[in-house]
């Protein structure tokens, strides 16, 4: 793209910001809370799937104001382009597949076109016009943004303060013994990448452990454009290693003061500095799943990533020069894995492990909702006789054999359970592959309407 061009795109896009004609939502969530899905699906409504039918409880569908989204053909050429038509030949196919997982950062431009219901707009123009930018990235680089508020010795010390914990201990062992016995006087480039290469092996194992998210830094296991940059020759030493300057402490200490400077820093103002509106995506039940400890790090993890967003109300000169997020919907995701009746208990736990970062959204005067919801339905509501008696299940297709598979999953928490409850139960949710779909077939949601009336209703007025 020109400079000419790059220009006359950052003028269009100042212009609909002036008008309040443009929205940039970011879609937040760790590694496996369904990002991928749920952008996918979030465009799939909004530009084949807008029927009254379908999203009863999107304002402008219901009323017949809608008159439909567009991928906008104008997104600037050096912009990754979130890969939505892949995704959705992934839904698509005959024995469906989970569309993969972000290795990238990636964004999708919509235009979305309406008839104003209220003010000149109303009498004075055929169609109003809304553009609506999404962006996507790694789970893995989300877990970075912390790091902006921490040295290099109080990473080290809140790191093995993390391997210390019971789920991590054993698999941290081997790697603390490397450190233990390695020469601190010794900064060679073959030391730093063996020392490097089995830290990223242990990440690499936390990372296939359920219940592991703060696994950092998040580009030693999706590295991105920066593979085999030197930055990431990045490991915590142990923190009474740090008490002596040795030369391999200076060169730890160097690299992580440019990974957070060249490349956290940068992340944060290109992808999250300028949002609007903000979707928190949650997977509470693989947490529940995985146990007490997998669910406090569940907890941990969320509450410090979301101290590095700016959030508070809207206003003209904010939208042009400051963006705060006026809007966060926080979700938890997945409601397809549990019965209808167990939603609003799986929205009180969500609400529950989000105490923290929900009062401090509310401080700040941003609008917050939190709901259950799934953005695409992999299960159907049936029942099963039981003794003599009618039980809610789910029907799917489990994600480990293939097969179809009926049962009642359990109930949900409405709040945190303690270690004793834990220990006493274990909860044991599915996990089911895409339903097959009918040719041209609407992706089947929950409460996907809800989600848009949240996040653009008031801009489709």
């Amino acid at each position: 793209m020109s400079w000419l061009d790059k220009l006359q795109h950052q003028s269009r896009q100042l212009r609909h910001r002036a008008l309040d004609r443009h929205v940039r939502l970011g879609v937040t969530g760790l590694s496996g809370a369904g990002k991928t899905a749920f952008i996918t699906s979030l465009v799939h409504q909004l530009t084949q799937g807008d029927s009254p039918q379908n999203l009863p409880f999107f304002g402008v569908v219901q009323q017949g104001r809608y008159l439909g989204g567009r991928l906008a053909a104008e997104q600037a050429l050096t912009i990754p382009r979130f890969p939505f038509e892949h995704n959705l030949s992934f839904l698509q196919q005959q024995q469906p597949q989970w569309p993969p997982s972000t290795t990238g950062w990636s964004q999708l431009s919509l235009a979305l076109r309406y008839k104003a219901g209220q003010g000149l707009r109303s009498h004075l123009q055929s169609y109003s016009e809304l553009e609506l930018d999404i962006v996507d990235y790694p789970g893995e680089w989300l877990l970075d943004l912390p790091l902006l508020q921490l040295d290099y010795q109080q990473w080290c010390e809140f790191s093995w303060q993390l391997f210390a914990k019971p789920h991590r201990q054993a698999l941290a062992a081997e790697f603390k013994h490397l450190l233990v016995d390695t020469d601190l006087t010794d900064a060679s480039e073959s030391q730093l990448q063996a020392l490097t290469d089995a830290y990223k092996k242990l990440l690499q194992q936390f990372s296939s452990t359920a219940g592991t998210y703060l696994n950092q830094p998040g580009r030693l296991l999706v590295p991105g454009e920066l593979a085999g940059a030197p930055m990431l020759q990045l490991v915590p030493l142990l923190p009474e290693q740090l008490a002596e300057h040795t030369a391999l402490t200076s060169k730890l200490t160097s690299h992580y003061q440019s990974y957070r400077d060249y490349v956290v820093k940068p992340f944060y103002k290109q992808h999250f500095s300028q949002l609007d509106r903000q979707v928190v995506l949650v997977d509470c039940l693989s947490a529940l799943n995985a146990g007490a400890a997998a669910t406090e790090e569940l907890s941990q993890a969320l509450q410090l990533i979301m101290q590095s967003f700016n959030y508070g109300p809207s206003s003209l000169l904010r939208r042009l020069f400051k963006p705060q997020i006026s809007k966060v919907l926080f979700a938890a995701s997945k409601a397809d894995h549990v019965t209808p009746e167990q939603h609003q208990a799986l929205t009180l736990l969500l609400q529950n492990l989000l105490r923290q970062p929900l009062k401090q959204t509310t401080y700040q005067l941003a609008k917050t909702e939190a709901m259950a919801l799934a953005a695409l339905s992999a299960s159907q509501t049936g029942y099963i006789e039981q003794s003599g008696q009618k039980q809610v299940c789910l029907s799917g297709i489990d994600s480990e054999s293939g097969n179809k598979i009926s049962l009642f999953p359990g109930d949900v928490p409405a709040e945190v359970p303690d270690d004793t409850v834990f220990a006493s139960h274990k909860f044991s949710f599915p996990s089911f592959l895409p339903l097959s779909l009918a040719a041209n077939a609407n992706l089947p949601h929950i409460r996907m309407d809800h989600a848009l009336q949240f996040l653009l209703g008031d801009k489709l007025r």
